[in-house]
């Protein structure tokens, strides 16, 4: 008996030494939370005061406390556009956490290294582009390879356009993120024959995008590119530039070989330039098997023929489908113009 009434009250006091423990754990845990939420809050105001050349010296940064420093800077760059802030706060970065940076890019973790690439991005913290093109060399995954040829878009041009000349394996939206990154493309433009398929395409796509009408002339010389996904983007940004007047430019699109997509792209650009000319490249597509083609010649018509064009499909057509088409069109457009 004796016996377990001892290990009865061995139990009881392991668990209150348990509780203790806990209780003081929990304690020490809400004490260092507190001390960092309050040297948070000093490091808050040091920052802005910094940022605002109200202090020439820079907030001092505690071993150990650098994620609440990247929180303070994340927010800082994302509520102000200010260029003279964000200069000082650059100037800061480079300073302070090159070194913190530099080891986070080797962390085990690869979510660290993550976010460690978005934050040197963020901060332009250029210091870091050596070490992080010495990554690339090293076998890092896929995923990590595109995020370190983003980030270097934003720190290193130089290095991101040497990387898009060999990788073979980023995807074409991986490199429309990477290249998207760049403010000016004329960098880009200047390079586009070394560039590796994936970047070619993100280039035309992003001179689509932002109606670049400064690079016309690279886009035109696309347009005839062997490769057809290179054809139909170059097609793209050419009719959404829409600078282009000369529609025969579109002709060789309207073939019965070319692919469904260079042919609606081609009509795009026909019902835009509304040249009369273009009929006779127009009609044969009235009658396609693709309702995206088959649609896009109708709006091609009508821009180039008028309601009399349609009049003329919707009576002589030799395929039923393409005269039933065209007769709902001609009776949609003439409701149009007589309310």
């Amino acid at each position: 008996m004796n016996w377990i009434l001892s290990f009865i009250f061995i139990l009881i006091l392991l668990q209150v030494g348990a509780l203790i423990y806990l209780v003081v754990q929990k304690q020490q845990r809400a004490n260092q939370e507190q001390s960092r939420q309050q040297w948070q809050m000093q490091f808050r105001e040091d920052l802005y005061t910094f940022a605002m050349g109200e202090r020439t010296d820079m907030p001092f940064v505690k071993k150990g406390y650098e994620d609440l420093v990247e929180l303070e800077l994340f927010a800082f760059t994302n509520l102000t556009a200010t260029e003279s802030y964000l200069e000082r706060i650059h100037q800061f970065v480079e300073i302070s956490l090159s070194a913190y940076y530099d080891k986070q890019i080797e962390h085990r973790r690869i979510d660290r290294r993550l976010n460690a690439y978005e934050a040197i991005a963020q901060f332009c913290l250029q210091s870091v582009a050596d070490h992080l093109q010495r990554r690339l060399a090293e076998n890092v995954v896929k995923e990590e390879r595109d995020v370190i040829i983003r980030t270097l878009v934003s720190i290193s041009p130089r290095y991101a356009i040497a990387a898009a000349k060999t990788d073979q394996d980023m995807s074409f939206f991986g490199a429309v993120l990477a290249v998207g990154r760049s403010h000016d493309l004329s960098i880009w433009v200047d390079e586009f024959e070394g560039l590796t398929r994936p970047f070619q395409m993100a280039l035309l796509q992003l001179i689509h995008d932002r109606d670049e009408t400064q690079y016309l002339e690279l886009v035109r010389s696309k347009t005839t590119d062997e490769h057809p996904e290179i054809r139909k983007r170059a097609l793209r940004a050419l009719a959404r530039i829409g600078l282009e007047e000369d529609w025969t430019l579109y002709v060789p699109y309207l073939q019965e070989e070319t692919s469904w997509v260079e042919q609606m792209l081609a009509l795009r650009f026909l019902e835009n330039v509304g040249r009369q000319e273009a009929l006779l490249s127009i009609l044969p597509f009235v009658s396609s098997r693709s309702w995206w083609v088959r649609t896009a010649a109708f709006d091609a018509l009508l821009a180039c023929g008028g309601l009399q064009q349609l009049a003329i499909v919707a009576k002589t057509h030799p395929d039923r489908y393409a005269k039933q088409k065209a007769t709902e069109r001609l009776a949609k457009e003439m409701k149009q113009h007589v309310i």
